[in-house]
């Protein structure tokens, strides 16, 4: 007989494994985070069992499904079998808990397979579960806002935070893009959705046992996705924290950031120069272009933060007249150390 398992208490398995029986597009729209995908229909299955159920009737469509998913059972049996001896629950989801996911664990109940779960509200289910937390749950935590000019390190200054120990919300990384004219290209993953962005924040938030919460100024918007609303404003009331440091150690860490990227990105750096022209002119760009073809990154980079990025983006770092904190270093490996101790302050005044 199909067990079930509730979102909550599926979230809160230590060694679990999910498995999502929609068909592939649905699941590269959206999923749960790690899931892994066993479509019972496939995209052109799913279409024509829709058609028949539209166009016919409800016993037709099933029949067809059963012919369609009939045949991957054999399959999804030997991995099922895999799948014990590397997890102590593994939980089946379709779009909201109906037929797709009731079917499989159906037919692996006949076999007596034991810690085999149906997610109760399948997908959709897990979404109101989310959106649920972020409109209340939200209190707990208090994040320390990260500001400074492009190339003063943030994302690194993030990176050693977490390697210390503290908890960090990586959102650049969440979204796979750094959220500036060339956001993408120091990133080789595909950019989530919308959905599976917001779900991996909050897969971040509930796991964290951590009230504190560095994160790095953002604008709302990061490449094609937005921080949800509710995120946002808790970042804004929390603390600010603003960083500098000399311009050469920014032009070096841009550089580094970026070198390991340039030689496979090279059309994605012209065309991205090539979208500055409204900006810099053209005089400007076709410089920078000839700088590119050149090689000649140093030069790009310098140009760029003292021609466009401090230009754009001092109005960020003048919006906020009173931080909590300024550092100003030489040696970036000093910072996570500073802001460490921000930290055991905050936790005394408390």
């Amino acid at each position: 007989m199909t067990a079930f398992i509730t979102v909550d208490e599926a979230l809160r398995f230590k060694n679990a494994i999910y498995i999502d029986v929609r068909s592939p597009s649905e699941y590269k729209e959206s999923t749960i985070v790690g899931a892994v995908n066993f479509p019972i229909l496939n995209d052109e299955e799913r279409a024509e069992v829709g058609t028949v159920y539209r166009k016919e009737n409800h016993q037709k469509a099933i029949s067809l499904g059963v012919k369609y998913a009939s045949y991957k059972l054999p399959i999804l049996y030997e991995q099922i079998l895999d799948y014990q001896n590397k997890y102590e629950q593994i939980i089946f989801f379709c779009w909201r808990g109906g037929m797709r996911s009731r079917s499989v664990c159906d037919f692996l109940s006949m076999f007596n397979i034991p810690k085999v779960y149906q997610l109760v509200g399948g997908y959709k289910g897990y979404r109101k579960y989310i959106m649920d937390y972020f409109e209340n749950k939200l209190d707990f935590f208090h994040f320390i806002m990260i500001h400074g000019l492009t190339g003063v390190g943030k994302t690194h200054i993030l990176e050693d935070l977490s390697s210390e120990g503290m908890a960090v919300l990586n959102l650049e990384e969440l979204a796979q893009n750094s959220g500036s004219v060339f956001g993408d290209i120091v990133f080789n993953g595909e950019p989530p959705s919308q959905k599976m962005f917001e779900s991996k924040i909050f897969h971040k938030l509930f796991a964290s046992m951590e009230k504190n919460i560095f994160v790095e100024s953002e604008s709302k918007r990061i490449g094609n996705v937005q921080i949800p609303e509710k995120i946002y404003r808790k970042m804004i009331s929390g603390n600010h924290i603003l960083i500098n440091t000399s311009l050469d150690n920014r032009v070096k860490i841009i550089l580094q950031d970026y070198i390991d990227h340039i030689d496979e990105n090279k059309e994605k750096i012209v065309k991205a120069l090539e979208h500055l022209r409204k900006k810099l002119g053209n005089e400007a760009v076709d410089n920078l272009l000839q700088k590119q073809s050149e090689n000649a990154y140093t030069y790009i980079i310098k140009y760029l933060i003292e021609h466009y990025y401090d230009p754009l983006y001092q109005y960020s770092i003048d919006k906020y007249k009173e931080y909590d904190l300024e550092i100003y270093y030489e040696d970036i490996k000093t910072v996570a150390a500073t802001l460490q101790d921000f930290v055991k302050s905050l936790k005394q005044q408390r």
